[in-house]
């Protein structure tokens, strides 16, 4: 429940906030208005009735804490270049103002589509120095379009100082702002350099006895029952369609990009998160209705929302400074006949100035930087020589530019490997062992990463191209895979086909949903090329796509990947492979057999442990398990391995699960019972097997080792 204390903070914030966007907004409004030829008094009340529509529309869906919006630069600089040129083609003012509804409620309409399909998070992609240039581009622009109203053509005044006037009301009223800064902290610098700028303007009235031009100053606000609705359904088909749809798109990159940045910094002061999705849909609405008012449109205010917030305005605050305007237009419209024109100037010309970012120059200083100093250069050259709406459609274009290039510079490959230095979970035998060892560089690894698409997929083509001239088998691994497109998959046929053809394989691992293709890749290489002659492996992960590859090598060199039916004797075993008969009978003798059904646990994590077995026949698995349904797989042992030698050497409990793939016999030796021995029977026993159970630590050692390496890189 809202506090009384908290809604008062609300109001406070509100006050001061709209202590600074009111100059603002009218200055703005008379910006306009006046380019489409109409009176300073009616683009007052064009900035007044937009800032009340966007902070109450936007208050109230409360998307932002404490954000208020309002007429801003941007848009305006943009309608001011759009009615700049309409203006010089003859058009009315009735049409310009029909033109003015039109784009402002398209642009709203844009916005809440943009929205809807998560257009707002890619505003976040524009590069810095193109929002840089745009917005130094309309920082310029806000600044020259003040220029009329400080140096008008006085070719009629005879008198040197009275024109002159308007330019030192304008001086008086940006050095106003400027000390009020440094001297009073805690009040508006805007409603400073306002303030300052009447006074100024009255004393220099009463000198002159009144006889000032009355058109310096803004004059009397109309009041709301004056408002005239321009937008009708019968006169579009008068207006240019193409320009209106045009500004429309240039308006909601600008407006949803300046918004959602105003967010962010609303979000600094509150530590809250803002809703981005629905803050646009509330700006979109209320351009619509500001659009339909013909009044001005706007967004997200920076040094509005700050100075509301330091006051302590939070959740409230926009919808009560979106009624402050309204309750100004209704009862305090008259006293815009003690305005200046030239004081909206000054403020105006202020926050232009303010805009400008002069980083720009220092970034031609350093190599790095010299290519963001370029690129914001042209679009602030663009919006200078050409117009605004051109400077956002070539933002864009560079933006995209800009990422397909970082796209093509990013590695494609993150890193790659062999069978020499990685391996399956899948435990071999000896010989099995020399043959990857020997011949593991014909396995290759290649983890890819980003995104695999037009750009790309030329770059990986060429990373590959020498080992497509050697019969080996390449793992691609898709993990780190953002994206693949048209291209990225036809590629992938390509290296498939080229494979085949020279006696290797190609198998894809890690083709995730995301993809955009499915995990199925066949059927998607079937509804891209019908004719297609050749299929590709895939695999879930890595491990399985290393034991197909390294099955593959193995029988390569004539070593059949041995069947579930297959037995291996106990001295074939790895573990007796260099025991004398004598000793194997003797294991034998102290073994127990076991056999166990496929999906049965042979022992489970936390059983107690003080033997080792010896596989005959299946496949066993070892997992740790992090859940009832969740698992780590550690090893996989088939016929003629063993496993069990730390809870052999160290009996304790086990640190993981055995679990048989299918049906599976094996033999249990025990620590106890070899230790039940005496003699010379057991000395000999116990040295071969240290010799031997030692060697396989070893082993396993070194291949933890190069796996935490491996790890560490990643």
């Amino acid at each position: 429940m809202t506090s009384k204390k908290s809604l008062l903070n609300d109001l406070l914030g509100a006050l001061s906030g709209t202590a600074v966007v009111l100059p603002q907004s009218m200055g703005l409004g008379v910006v306009l208005f006046t380019v489409m030829g109409l009176d300073a008094s009616s683009g007052a009340l064009a900035g007044i009735i937009g800032a009340a529509i966007l902070s109450i529309v936007s208050g109230l869906f409360g998307a932002t804490v404490g954000m208020l919006s309002a007429p801003n630069g941007p848009v305006t600089m943009l309608l001011v270049g759009v009615f700049s040129l309409m203006a010089a083609q003859g058009s009315t003012q009735e049409e310009m103002l029909l033109t003015l509804s039109a784009i402002l409620m398209l642009t709203g309409l844009f916005q809440i589509i943009f929205s809807l399909f998560g257009g707002a998070q890619l505003v976040k992609y524009i590069p810095y120095p193109v929002v840089v240039g745009l917005v130094s581009g309309i920082g310029f622009l806000m600044i020259k379009s003040q220029m009329k109203f400080l140096t008008l053509p006085y070719s009629s005044i005879e008198n040197f100082y009275v024109a002159s006037i308007p330019l030192f009301i304008g001086v008086i009223t940006i050095f106003s702002i400027f000390i009020s800064k440094k001297f009073f902290p805690k009040i508006p610098s805007a409603l400073m350099g306002l303030i300052a700028g009447v006074i100024v303007y009255q004393i220099i009235d009463v000198f002159y006895l009144h006889a000032l031009y009355p058109s310096w100053v803004v004059g009397a606000i109309p009041s709301l029952s004056s408002l005239e609705f321009a937008f009708s359904f019968s006169m579009l088909s008068n207006l240019n369609i193409a320009v209106i749809v045009t500004a429309s798109l240039a308006l909601l990159i600008l407006a949803t990009t300046d918004c959602l940045v105003t967010a962010l910094v609303a979000d600094s002061q509150t530590n809250l998160r803002h809703n981005g999705r629905k803050e646009i849909i509330a700006q979109g609405l209320a351009q619509i209705v500001v659009g339909f008012l013909s009044a001005l449109g706007g967004g997200g205010t920076k040094g509005a929302t700050l100075v509301n917030l330091q006051s302590g305005g939070r959740r409230w605050s926009a919808l009560f400074s979106g009624l402050l305007f309204l309750f100004l237009i209704l009862f305090f419209g008259k006293m815009g006949e003690y305005l200046p024109i030239a004081t909206l100037a000054g403020v105006i010309i202020f926050v232009g100035f303010g805009m400008l970012d002069f980083n720009i120059i220092n970034w031609f200083k350093y190599k790095k930087s010299r290519n963001d100093a370029i690129i914001a250069l042209i679009v602030l050259s663009i919006i200078i020589f050409i117009d605004l709406v051109t400077a956002v459609g070539v933002g864009i274009l560079i933006s995209m530019l800009m990422y397909i290039r970082l796209q093509i510079k990013a590695p494609i490959i993150h890193r790659r490997s062999s069978a020499e230095n990685r391996r399956s979970l899948s435990v071999r035998r000896d010989e099995e062992e020399a043959i990857l060892r020997e011949h593991g560089k014909n396995i290759m690894l290649f983890e890819l990463r980003g995104n695999l698409f037009f750009a790309t997929a030329d770059k990986l083509l060429e990373t590959l191209d020498p080992y497509l001239k050697k019969d080996i088998t390449i793992i691609l691994h898709f993990q780190r895979v953002n994206f693949i497109d048209i291209s990225g998959v036809i590629l992938l046929l390509q290296i498939a086909t080229r494979m085949r053809n020279i006696g290797g394989n190609l198998i894809l691992c890690h083709m995730h949903k995301e993809l955009g293709i499915g995990r199925k890749i066949n059927k998607a290489l079937e509804r891209i090329d019908k004719k297609r002659s050749v299929k590709i492996r895939t695999f879930v992960d890595t491990d399985t796509a290393f034991e197909y590859a390294e099955n593959l090598l193995l029988e390569r060199h004539n070593i059949s990947v041995k069947e579930k039916t297959d037995l291996v004797l106990l001295e074939k075993n790895e573990l007796c492979r260099a025991m004398p008969n004598t000793l194997i009978e003797v294991i034998k003798s102290l073994c127990i057999v076991h056999t166990i059904a496929k999906g049965d646990y042979l022992f489970t994590q936390g059983d107690y442990g003080a033997s080792l077995f010896m596989m005959l026949e299946g496949e066993v698995e070892i997992r740790l398990y992090s859940s009832d349904e969740e698992y780590k797989r550690f090893a996989k042992y088939a016929a003629g391995t063993y496993f069990g030698e730390i809870s052999f050497l160290d009996p304790g409990a086990r640190t993981a699960s055995a679990v048989a793939n299918r049906d599976s016999q094996l033999l249990e030796l025990s620590q106890e019972l070899v230790m039940k021995l005496e003699g010379k029977e057991k000395e000999e026993l116990a040295v071969a097997l240290l010799f031997e159970l030692g060697s396989t630590l070893s082993s396993e050692l070194r291949r933890s080792a190069e796996e935490i390496r491996r790890l560490e890189a990643s």
